[in-house]
């Protein structure tokens, strides 16, 4: 029963005090790639996300304006906490702990503390984004397509597909079949300064996305069909 409450206003304290739930903004993102996201679904408000790196449900996260305008959608986290959260303010969401690879099984992720963005299974981004002692831990990994089979949705139109998963971008990608699913408009996280030379670049556009929006780190694709 205590550590239940503690779990409660670890909660509250998150939402609420720390991150003032009840203030409005007019964008959460870290960059404004929300406000650029809604812009260009203004007219949808019913659309379908999938948010892998969720992180937390309003503080630097690309889908809550998408989910205040009716939209729905799966969050994935390697972090327990985090997904505590997304059930806390999305219970009718799809909440998954769990990590996104290109292989199905256990995988090792590294981190620094239970609610961080700076956490990842790419150990080398670790080593170069991280500071002090760096936490290591085993966590089960799934890639999309079969994400999408369990959950039943594998039918289902994507409209957003957000990753934000430090480093380990390109392996989301190359475990999900996007050919098929083809979302609209892809964000995602490109760390090398060459754009255009990064895997993540080279790939998109090979499936015919171009880039249509940039950020610091985050980049936003359109598809082309």
């Amino acid at each position: 029963m205590l550590s239940n409450l503690k779990k409660k206003i670890h909660i509250f304290h998150n939402i609420y005090l720390k991150h003032k739930h009840f203030i409005k903004k007019k964008s959460y993102s870290m960059d404004g790639e929300d406000f650029f996201i809604v812009e260009y679904f203004r007219k949808k408000n019913n659309g379908f996300y999938i948010d892998v790196g969720c992180y937390h449900p309003i503080h630097r996260n690309n889908t809550y304006l998408l989910h205040n305008n009716g939209w729905s959608g799966i969050n994935i986290d390697i972090h327990q906490f985090s997904i505590d959260l997304f059930n806390y303010l999305r219970p009718d969401d799809i909440n998954l702990n769990c990590a996104v690879s290109d292989t199905n099984g256990v995988t090792k992720m590294f981190y620094q503390k239970a609610l961080s963005q700076l956490s990842t299974i790419d150990e080398f981004q670790a080593k170069i984004a991280f500071q002090g002692n760096i936490k290591k831990s085993i966590i089960k990994s799934l890639t999309l397509d079969t994400i999408l089979e369990k959950t039943k949705l594998t039918d289902k139109k994507i409209d957003l597909l957000d990753i934000d998963v430090e480093g380990a971008d390109l392996r989301v990608l190359k475990g999900f079949t996007i050919e098929k699913f083809k979302p609209e408009l892809i964000c995602i996280e490109i760390h090398e300064k060459e754009i255009k030379n990064s895997g993540v670049y080279k790939y998109l556009s090979n499936f015919s996305y171009e880039l249509v929006w940039s950020g610091v780190f985050s980049h936003i694709f359109k598809s082309k069909s």
